[in-house]
């Protein structure tokens, strides 16, 4: 199982971002994102937190591959907006992992976060 973490930005009104009260809400576009996806997705859980520029999302999703997950994760969100007209004007500006900061990370404990216990003792 993946985690991809994903943005959709509001849209703008004369240079300015539609203010939050005017948007849709966070939980309204995590069940209609849910609603949209189809079993071969393999769309496990969605969590959406609304956010300054818009709504902030982390998708988990059942696929063989990184690549396979990050790609499904893009097609739900263009199905998502090419279906909700109520999102006319809104953007997918993010959408994948951060594996800089997970290797940074990693990198930084000097590989133990890798390890288990046991066999960090031997």
């Amino acid at each position: 199982m993946y985690l991809i973490n994903a943005r959709l930005r509001a849209p703008e009104i004369e240079g300015r971002l539609v203010p939050p009260e005017g948007r849709m809400p966070a939980p309204e576009l995590r069940r209609l994102l849910m609603a949209l996806a189809r079993p071969q997705d393999q769309l496990e859980h969605v969590y959406s937190e609304a956010s300054p520029v818009g709504v902030d999302f982390g998708l988990f999703l059942r696929q063989s591959t990184l690549d396979a997950a990050e790609s499904v994760a893009i097609r739900l969100f263009l199905r998502l907006l090419g279906t909700a007209p109520e999102l006319g004007g809104w953007s997918l500006t993010d959408c994948g992992t951060d594996l800089t900061l997970a290797l940074t990370q990693l990198e930084a404990s000097d590989g133990e976060a890798c390890q288990r216990p046991a066999i960090a003792a031997r």
